[in-house]
């Protein structure tokens, strides 16, 4: 006898055990590797028990499981993240923990926004591991369990209704979720039944509705689930019109994580926010700070050498000019891109130029990649020196 785990009444649950496999698949991987699989992924895994992803999916929802269209004409590309929603993870075994980490959340998220006083004006409340006060037994173990669970539910929950995205950082277990006047809806939650109700009435009958509508395959002619944005499809232009030039890109993975379902629901301006959320992010972990917005961007890059390197230029004339661009370029993303998203009002934007902010963050996120591998260099210098 197979025995499921199966999500409170009133919660989505897979219509067969064949989409039990497939979110188990994910949960395992994420278990095991602290980060959500992509598509390829766990299609080998599902053919490998003799199982195909596109009649499996059908069994699945996208309440449960994000990532897949609702359109299946169309496969997710290989490199497209597959993640659980909350729902999702209550149907998995082994997610207890996490759940009850998640409530915990919510809960504190909905005590601290009302008395939140921004550093920076008009900036959305966040909350990191410390916020969150649980009572562990006295052993290592206990503890690494509950930042295990702690920040898989974070991990979870930047991609929920209740929160406002967030970051992660699997090396070290930490992370971030941002929220706003959005979690006072939940400020009674007490169990994830409570939670899934509570969403179900923020997002609305329509919404839910398409959300606990079985993936399905139906004739489509667009792409569907492709992570890192391409180009709409435009008319053809006229005999005398010039080829319009299109370029496409892949997305730096840090950019990807945080925006590929919003960008894939439409919530094109969540997707652009949350992209340059996590530029922020990583540069505060970088310098170790909590200082934000364009005096982090100052802080990081100011300096002659800067806190921070994302200059290539060789020569002193070249690499001078090149550290004063990038510091403006820097500060312009959190100034012109970032924090008109982030404090309002909530205005929706245009495809085509919310391909182009997730290209610019893309951009960003690599150069911040130069850093990363000068620090991991000097490390590497100084373990082989200590031989």
């Amino acid at each position: 006898m197979i025995v499921r785990t199966i999500a409170p009444e009133g919660m989505p649950r897979p219509t067969g055990d064949e989409g039990h496999a497939l979110l188990d698949a994910i949960w395992a991987y994420f278990s095991e590797h602290r980060r959500w699989p992509v598509f390829d992924d766990i299609d080998r895994t599902l053919y490998a028990q003799g199982l195909q992803f596109e009649e499996v999916v059908q069994q699945l929802c996208p309440a449960l499981v994000l990532g897949v269209a609702s359109d299946l004409s169309q496969l997710p590309q290989g490199s497209q993240d597959l993640a659980l929603t909350i729902a999702g993870a209550a149907n998995c075994a082994g997610t207890r923990l996490a759940i009850d980490q998640f409530i915990k959340m919510v809960q504190t998220a909905a005590d601290m926004e009302p008395a939140w006083l921004p550093a920076d004006r008009g900036d959305l409340p966040w909350m990191q591991p410390g916020d969150i006060g649980c009572r562990l037994p006295p052993s290592l173990t206990a503890e690494t369990l509950f930042a295990e669970a702690a920040f898989t539910a974070a991990a979870i929950g930047m991609r929920e209704t209740c929160f406002r995205g967030g970051s992660i950082n699997p090396e070290q277990l930490d992370w971030s979720l941002n929220f706003d006047r959005g979690i006072r809806p939940f400020a009674d939650v007490q169990r994830l039944e409570d939670y899934w109700r509570i969403r179900e009435q923020v997002l609305g009958p329509e919404r839910t509705e398409a959300n606990n509508r079985p993936f399905s395959i139906q004739p489509a002619s667009h792409n569907l689930a492709a992570w890192s944005p391409g180009t709409p499809a435009i008319p053809a232009p006229a005999e005398e019109s010039p080829k319009p030039l299109t370029v496409e890109c892949v997305l730096h993975p840090l950019i990807a994580e945080v925006a590929a379902e919003r960008y894939a629901r439409g919530s094109y301006n969540d997707a652009v926010m949350s992209a340059y959320r996590a530029v922020e992010y990583r540069i505060q972990t970088l310098l170790g700070s909590h200082v934000v917005g364009m005096p982090l961007m100052s802080d990081a890059l100011a300096g002659n050498p800067p806190r921070i390197k994302v200059t290539r230029s060789t020569s002193p004339g070249s690499l001078d000019s090149e550290r004063k661009g990038m510091h403006f370029l820097f500060m312009g993303s959190v100034g012109a891109l970032r924090n008109p998203r982030a404090h309002g009002p909530d205005e929706a934007d245009d495809r085509d130029e919310a391909d182009e902010m997730l290209a610019f963050a893309s951009f960003l996120m690599r150069r911040l990649d130069i850093e990363e591998a000068e620090r991991q260099k000097a490390a590497d210098v100084e373990a082989e020196s200590a031989q």
